[in-house]
């Protein structure tokens, strides 16, 4: 992974981290795709925006 990518996914990380999400849906593209394996698709920022004001009432302790 470069640096720049390992700067970027920190970044957004953090943002999750401290419950920004609109600071994560930054380094997102409009289109992007979130596959949960065996479970579900979400289709678009806003998909995952709608996902993550439901499933990250408080921000997650994991970062990547």
């Amino acid at each position: 992974m470069s640096e720049n990518n390992k700067a970027i996914l920190e970044a957004a990380n953090v943002a999750i981290a401290q419950g920004n999400n609109e600071g994560f849906l930054s380094y997102c593209a409009d289109d992007t795709h979130r596959t949960f394996v065996g479970d579900k698709t979400l289709k678009g920022k806003e998909a995952v925006r709608q996902w993550m004001a439901t499933t990250y009432i408080e921000p997650p302790n994991s970062i990547v």
